[in-house]
Protein backbone atom coordinates (compact mmCIF):
# COMPACT_ATOMS: atom_id res chain seq x y z
CA UNK A 1 0.00 0.00 0.00
CA UNK A 2 1.10 3.59 -0.72
CA UNK A 3 0.63 4.80 2.79
CA UNK A 4 0.60 8.92 1.53
CA UNK A 5 -2.11 8.20 -0.56
CA UNK A 6 -3.55 5.14 1.70
CA UNK A 7 -4.28 3.18 -1.86
CA UNK A 8 -2.57 -0.23 -3.18
CA UNK A 9 0.61 -0.04 -4.64
CA UNK A 10 -0.36 -0.59 -8.94
CA UNK A 11 3.04 -1.25 -11.18
CA UNK A 12 2.66 -1.46 -14.75
CA UNK A 13 -1.63 -1.96 -14.11
CA UNK A 14 -1.24 -4.78 -11.40
CA UNK A 15 -1.65 -4.61 -7.59
CA UNK A 16 2.09 -5.71 -5.89
CA UNK A 17 0.94 -8.79 -4.17
CA UNK A 18 2.63 -12.06 -2.95
CA UNK A 19 1.61 -15.11 -0.84
CA UNK A 20 3.07 -18.38 0.50
CA UNK A 21 1.02 -21.56 1.64
CA UNK A 22 1.43 -23.68 3.97
CA UNK A 23 0.69 -26.31 6.47
CA UNK A 24 1.11 -25.30 10.29
CA UNK A 25 3.33 -27.73 12.87
CA UNK A 26 2.81 -25.54 15.03
CA UNK A 27 0.22 -23.45 17.16
CA UNK A 28 3.36 -20.79 16.42
CA UNK A 29 4.97 -20.16 13.26
CA UNK A 30 7.24 -17.46 11.74
CA UNK A 31 6.81 -17.48 7.83
CA UNK A 32 8.30 -14.94 5.03
CA UNK A 33 6.72 -13.63 1.93
CA UNK A 34 8.72 -11.53 -0.42
CA UNK A 35 7.90 -9.32 -2.90
CA UNK A 36 9.89 -7.79 -5.82
CA UNK A 37 8.92 -5.57 -8.27
CA UNK A 38 10.22 -2.12 -9.89
CA UNK A 39 10.48 0.41 -7.30
CA UNK A 40 12.36 2.75 -9.61
CA UNK A 41 9.82 5.56 -9.35
CA UNK A 42 9.18 5.41 -5.41
CA UNK A 43 12.21 7.41 -4.14
CA UNK A 44 10.78 9.16 -0.90
CA UNK A 45 7.36 6.75 -0.78
CA UNK A 46 6.22 5.09 2.21
CA UNK A 47 5.00 1.70 1.61
CA UNK A 48 2.84 -0.72 4.13
CA UNK A 49 2.42 -4.07 3.97
CA UNK A 50 -1.12 -5.68 4.44
CA UNK A 51 -2.00 -9.78 4.41
CA UNK A 52 -4.85 -11.50 5.13
CA UNK A 53 -4.56 -14.96 6.03
CA UNK A 54 -7.03 -17.85 4.40
CA UNK A 55 -8.33 -21.48 5.89
CA UNK A 56 -7.66 -23.65 2.96
CA UNK A 57 -9.38 -26.76 4.20
CA UNK A 58 -12.02 -26.97 1.95
CA UNK A 59 -9.65 -25.27 -0.66
CA UNK A 60 -13.12 -24.48 -3.12
CA UNK A 61 -13.82 -21.78 -0.50
CA UNK A 62 -11.22 -20.42 1.41
CA UNK A 63 -12.05 -18.74 4.86
CA UNK A 64 -10.20 -15.46 5.55
CA UNK A 65 -9.42 -16.15 9.70
CA UNK A 66 -7.20 -13.06 10.25
CA UNK A 67 -6.01 -9.50 8.81
CA UNK A 68 -3.65 -7.05 9.73
CA UNK A 69 -4.41 -3.70 7.43
CA UNK A 70 -3.19 -0.99 9.58
CA UNK A 71 -1.60 2.28 7.25
CA UNK A 72 0.07 3.80 10.41
CA UNK A 73 1.59 0.92 11.27
CA UNK A 74 5.38 1.72 11.65
CA UNK A 75 6.18 -2.57 11.84
CA UNK A 76 4.44 -3.23 8.86
CA UNK A 77 5.96 0.40 6.92
CA UNK A 78 9.41 0.80 4.45
CA UNK A 79 10.89 3.51 3.04
CA UNK A 80 11.93 4.00 -0.32
CA UNK A 81 14.78 5.89 -0.38
CA UNK A 82 15.45 8.45 -3.14
CA UNK A 83 17.79 7.42 -5.38
CA UNK A 84 20.88 10.06 -5.87
CA UNK A 85 21.79 10.81 -9.39
CA UNK A 86 25.08 12.90 -9.77
CA UNK A 87 25.60 13.86 -12.74
CA UNK A 88 28.87 16.13 -14.17
CA UNK A 89 29.10 17.69 -17.90
CA UNK A 90 31.83 19.44 -19.84
CA UNK A 91 31.23 21.11 -23.21
CA UNK A 92 33.12 21.35 -25.68
CA UNK A 93 33.64 21.22 -30.16
CA UNK A 94 34.56 18.28 -31.85
CA UNK A 95 38.36 18.92 -31.17
CA UNK A 96 37.93 19.67 -27.56
CA UNK A 97 38.47 22.86 -27.54
CA UNK A 98 36.25 25.94 -25.53
CA UNK A 99 36.62 28.65 -27.80
CA UNK A 100 35.39 28.71 -31.32
CA UNK A 101 34.47 30.42 -34.38
CA UNK A 102 31.07 30.98 -35.68
CA UNK A 103 29.79 29.28 -38.47
CA UNK A 104 27.11 27.78 -40.66
CA UNK A 105 27.33 24.15 -38.99
CA UNK A 106 28.46 23.95 -35.36
CA UNK A 107 28.85 20.72 -33.36
CA UNK A 108 29.36 20.92 -29.90
CA UNK A 109 30.11 17.69 -27.70
CA UNK A 110 28.33 17.57 -24.17
CA UNK A 111 30.14 14.92 -22.43
CA UNK A 112 27.99 13.82 -19.06
CA UNK A 113 29.28 11.68 -16.40
CA UNK A 114 26.71 9.93 -14.35
CA UNK A 115 26.82 8.02 -11.22
CA UNK A 116 24.06 6.44 -8.95
CA UNK A 117 22.02 4.75 -12.21
CA UNK A 118 19.97 1.45 -11.80
CA UNK A 119 21.63 -0.93 -13.70
CA UNK A 120 18.93 -2.35 -16.39
CA UNK A 121 17.30 0.92 -16.38
CA UNK A 122 16.38 3.10 -19.71
CA UNK A 123 17.09 6.17 -19.19
CA UNK A 124 16.72 9.30 -21.65
CA UNK A 125 19.21 12.74 -21.53
CA UNK A 126 17.97 15.32 -22.94
CA UNK A 127 19.89 18.71 -23.19
CA UNK A 128 19.63 22.49 -24.92
CA UNK A 129 21.68 25.16 -25.61
CA UNK A 130 21.09 28.77 -22.91
CA UNK A 131 22.31 32.11 -24.21
CA UNK A 132 24.50 32.82 -20.88
CA UNK A 133 24.32 36.48 -21.09
CA UNK A 134 20.36 36.65 -21.75
CA UNK A 135 19.85 33.55 -19.14
CA UNK A 136 17.90 32.58 -22.05
CA UNK A 137 16.92 29.10 -24.16
CA UNK A 138 19.02 29.54 -27.84
CA UNK A 139 16.29 29.96 -30.64
CA UNK A 140 17.60 29.12 -34.28
CA UNK A 141 14.61 29.72 -36.73
CA UNK A 142 12.21 30.05 -34.07
CA UNK A 143 13.37 26.43 -32.42
CA UNK A 144 15.06 25.67 -29.49
CA UNK A 145 18.65 24.18 -30.01
CA UNK A 146 18.04 20.83 -28.31
CA UNK A 147 19.03 17.01 -28.45
CA UNK A 148 19.01 14.06 -26.55
CA UNK A 149 20.08 10.29 -25.92
CA UNK A 150 18.76 7.18 -24.91
CA UNK A 151 20.31 4.30 -23.21
CA UNK A 152 19.93 1.45 -21.09
CA UNK A 153 22.39 1.33 -17.94
CA UNK A 154 24.69 -1.45 -17.81
CA UNK A 155 26.68 -0.07 -14.85
CA UNK A 156 25.96 2.43 -12.33
CA UNK A 157 28.46 4.83 -13.36
CA UNK A 158 28.10 5.58 -16.68
CA UNK A 159 29.66 8.43 -19.51
CA UNK A 160 27.60 9.48 -22.39
CA UNK A 161 27.71 11.89 -25.08
CA UNK A 162 25.38 14.42 -26.49
CA UNK A 163 25.90 16.24 -29.70
CA UNK A 164 24.28 19.45 -30.56
CA UNK A 165 24.64 20.69 -34.68
CA UNK A 166 23.27 24.04 -35.17
CA UNK A 167 23.81 26.99 -37.86
CA UNK A 168 25.84 30.00 -35.14
CA UNK A 169 26.60 32.07 -37.60
CA UNK A 170 25.29 35.61 -35.52
CA UNK A 171 26.70 34.14 -31.97
CA UNK A 172 30.52 36.22 -32.89
CA UNK A 173 31.10 36.81 -28.74
CA UNK A 174 28.00 34.98 -27.68
CA UNK A 175 28.53 32.41 -25.01
CA UNK A 176 26.41 29.26 -24.21
CA UNK A 177 25.62 27.04 -21.59
CA UNK A 178 24.26 23.80 -21.96
CA UNK A 179 21.46 22.16 -19.85
CA UNK A 180 20.49 18.88 -19.31
CA UNK A 181 17.96 16.83 -17.80
CA UNK A 182 17.70 12.47 -17.29
CA UNK A 183 14.48 10.82 -17.39
CA UNK A 184 13.60 7.45 -16.07
CA UNK A 185 11.86 5.93 -18.74
CA UNK A 186 10.54 2.34 -16.92
CA UNK A 187 7.23 4.10 -17.48
CA UNK A 188 7.60 5.31 -20.91
CA UNK A 189 3.85 6.55 -20.98
CA UNK A 190 4.84 9.01 -18.02
CA UNK A 191 8.71 9.62 -18.07
CA UNK A 192 10.12 10.75 -14.61
CA UNK A 193 12.44 13.49 -14.34
CA UNK A 194 15.33 11.99 -11.93
CA UNK A 195 17.93 14.72 -12.11
CA UNK A 196 19.15 17.50 -14.00
CA UNK A 197 21.98 20.18 -14.04
CA UNK A 198 20.69 23.61 -14.88
CA UNK A 199 23.88 26.49 -13.67
CA UNK A 200 24.34 29.20 -16.03
CA UNK A 201 27.67 30.17 -14.23
CA UNK A 202 29.52 26.47 -14.62
CA UNK A 203 32.27 26.91 -16.71
CA UNK A 204 32.38 23.12 -17.33
CA UNK A 205 29.20 23.55 -19.53
CA UNK A 206 30.34 27.05 -21.28
CA UNK A 207 31.83 27.30 -24.33
CA UNK A 208 32.02 30.85 -25.91
CA UNK A 209 32.19 32.00 -29.44
CA UNK A 210 34.98 34.24 -30.81
CA UNK A 211 34.41 37.48 -31.36
CA UNK A 212 34.04 38.74 -35.37
CA UNK A 213 37.56 40.20 -36.31
CA UNK A 214 37.13 44.05 -38.10
CA UNK A 215 37.47 44.21 -41.32
CA UNK A 216 40.27 46.81 -42.44
CA UNK A 217 38.42 49.97 -44.31
CA UNK A 218 38.59 49.72 -47.39
CA UNK A 219 40.96 53.02 -49.00
CA UNK A 220 39.46 55.40 -50.88
CA UNK A 221 39.79 54.53 -54.75
CA UNK A 222 41.72 57.94 -56.37
CA UNK A 223 39.98 60.09 -59.61
CA UNK A 224 40.34 59.29 -63.01
CA UNK A 225 42.99 61.69 -64.42
CA UNK A 226 41.74 63.54 -67.62
CA UNK A 227 43.03 61.76 -70.63
CA UNK A 228 45.26 65.03 -71.96
CA UNK A 229 44.26 66.77 -75.46
CA UNK A 230 45.84 65.38 -78.72
CA UNK A 231 48.73 68.28 -79.50
CA UNK A 232 47.89 70.56 -82.41
CA UNK A 233 50.24 72.49 -84.65
CA UNK A 234 47.34 75.16 -84.85
CA UNK A 235 48.06 78.38 -82.53
CA UNK A 236 45.60 78.72 -79.72
CA UNK A 237 43.34 81.47 -78.71
CA UNK A 238 45.26 83.67 -76.56
CA UNK A 239 49.15 82.42 -77.12
CA UNK A 240 49.98 86.14 -78.53
CA UNK A 241 53.85 84.73 -78.99
CA UNK A 242 52.50 82.25 -81.56
CA UNK A 243 50.25 84.61 -82.81
CA UNK A 244 52.72 87.03 -83.88
CA UNK A 245 55.65 84.97 -85.21
CA UNK A 246 53.02 83.78 -87.84
CA UNK A 247 51.67 87.17 -88.88
CA UNK A 248 55.72 88.23 -89.28
CA UNK A 249 55.51 85.13 -91.73
CA UNK A 250 52.57 86.14 -93.45
CA UNK A 251 54.14 89.79 -93.69
CA UNK A 252 57.56 88.25 -95.06
CA UNK A 253 55.56 86.12 -97.91
CA UNK A 254 53.60 88.83 -99.11
CA UNK A 255 56.79 91.02 -99.31
CA UNK A 256 58.69 88.56 -101.22
CA UNK A 257 55.54 88.52 -103.68
CA UNK A 258 55.43 91.99 -103.99
CA UNK A 259 59.19 92.32 -104.13
CA UNK A 260 59.07 90.27 -107.08
CA UNK A 261 55.91 91.91 -109.19
CA UNK A 262 57.34 95.14 -109.11
CA UNK A 263 60.84 93.63 -110.37
CA UNK A 264 59.18 92.21 -113.04
CA UNK A 265 56.99 95.06 -113.75
CA UNK A 266 59.78 97.19 -113.92
CA UNK A 267 62.39 95.64 -116.47
CA UNK A 268 59.47 95.45 -119.21
CA UNK A 269 59.20 99.29 -119.23
CA UNK A 270 62.45 98.78 -119.48
CA UNK A 271 62.20 96.78 -122.57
Amino acid sequence: MLKEENAELIIDGKRVENDYTFVADDEEMKVEISYTFNASALGGKNLVTFEELYDFSNSDEPVKVAEHKDIEDDGQTVLITERIIKIHTTVTDKDGNKELKAGKDVTIIDTVTLEGLEVGTQYKLVGWQMLKEENAELLINGKRVESDYTFIADSEAMKVEVAFTFDATSLDGKQLVTFEELYDLSNPDEPKKVTEHKDIEDKGQTITFKEKPEEPEKPETPPTPEKPNRPSDSPKTGDSTNVMAFIVMLLASAGGLAGTYLYKRRKMKKS
